[in-house]
């Protein structure tokens, strides 16, 4: 079930980070008064106070379970990040460095069931595995701790996480369905080839027919090219058009969609990421040959897009912004992906490649 929180518009993280993004919040000369009246009756609240025992402000021990994870039949391998919140006596930003503070290793059963269209049900188990890639920062790092399965998901199934605290008893769940595929209907079906040509200078577009489950769409369009910087040494390279995210009307899918470019962008993309920054290699490259487009869609499910929604930077003068999540008992967002690839690959038509060779910086010949 979905829940939203509300956040303190006080939480000085918040309130810092609003005001580092707008200028036009300053004190006024009247607000600085009040402070200062304030900053005067410092002395005479501790003179009051002097008298009474100290006191601990950490709360009793509450568990809570914080789980990030995106399920996508895409994959054969699946990662869950599982952790606990943390209270202690002492600075947070100590406790957060020791891993033992924040992991369940483990202590917990971590269980995801799949149940089918036709009602028949499977178990998939997590166990723990250590990631060394995660970057440093407040938390521990690089090892970091996730959960891991390996299955083959089934696109029209439902799935149940359940995480159990193997000590404390206590349990979490979250349910998400999957993606289902979807159509892409611009460029055509059976269209070998793909082209930016400059002399066509109005608007074009890629369409697609939304998916069932699907809310957040992001095409990318990956092209290829091959790379020589000496006679018999050639590497396949390539860069990213990564365009704007569109959201659906709804999740039941069939929804025409669309995104839309100028070719013209094309070539600016190539300028701005093709060459090396360092000039040294650069100047190493003799030539470079167009070789084939990818384009893709990722796309998310409702629930993460809300999560996404809710967490975006605030645009206007409202601080008080509620927290989402779609976990049972705990915090922190389940939901599903998909990446759909336009199938095959799409060709450089011969006047894309013809412009390309126009732009002498980058090096493009002929195939």
């Amino acid at each position: 079930m979905s829940k939203f929180m509300k956040v303190s518009a006080c939480n000085p993280i918040i309130m810092a980070t609003f005001a580092s993004h707008n200028p036009t919040l300053r004190l006024t000369a009247v607000t600085m008064k009040y402070i200062s009246g304030f900053i005067l009756l410092i002395p005479l609240i501790f003179a009051l106070n002097s008298c009474k025992t100290d006191f601990d402000i950490t709360a009793p021990y509450k568990e809570i379970t914080v789980v990030y994870g995106l399920l996508s039949q895409n994959d054969t391998t699946h990662y869950l990040r599982i952790n606990k919140a943390f209270l202690g006596d002492g600075n947070a930003l100590q406790y957060s460095t020791i891993a033992d503070s924040s992991t369940y290793g483990k202590s917990i059963d971590v269980v995801l069931t799949e149940t089918s269209s036709t009602g028949a049900t499977r178990s998939i188990i997590f166990d723990t595995i250590t990631i060394q890639t995660k970057d440093t920062g407040v938390f521990y790092a690089p090892g970091q701790l996730m959960y891991k399965a390996d299955a083959i998901l089934i696109a029209n199934s439902v799935y149940l996480l359940n995480i159990r605290n193997k000590k404390s008893g206590n349990e979490v769940s979250s349910a998400t369905s999957l993606i289902q595929d979807f159509s892409i209907t611009k460029p055509i079906s059976g269209s070998r080839s793909i082209g930016f040509n400059r002399s066509i200078t109005t608007q074009q577009k890629f369409e697609w027919l939304t998916a069932e489950n699907g809310r957040l769409y992001q095409p990318v369009l990956k092209f290829y090219y091959k790379e020589s910087s000496q006679p018999g040494d050639t590497i396949l390279r390539s860069v990213e058009w990564v365009f704007p995210s569109i959201k659906s009307r709804t999740i039941a899918g069939g929804e025409k969609m669309s995104s839309e470019y100028l070719n013209e962008d094309f070539f600016t993309h190539c300028k701005n990421q093709i060459p090396y920054n360092d000039s040294i290699v650069e100047n190493a490259v003799i030539v470079r040959f167009a070789d084939h487009f990818d384009l893709s869609f990722t796309v998310v499910g409702d629930e993460f897009s809300t999560y996404l929604d809710v967490n975006s930077p605030s645009t206007g003068l409202l601080l008080e912004k509620p927290s989402y999540t779609n976990i049972e008992n705990g915090i922190g967002v389940f939901s599903c992906k998909y990446i759909k690839h336009r199938l095959p690959f799409l060709l450089v038509n011969e006047e894309t490649k013809a412009d390309l060779q126009r732009e002498a910086s980058l090096k493009f010949r002929a195939n």
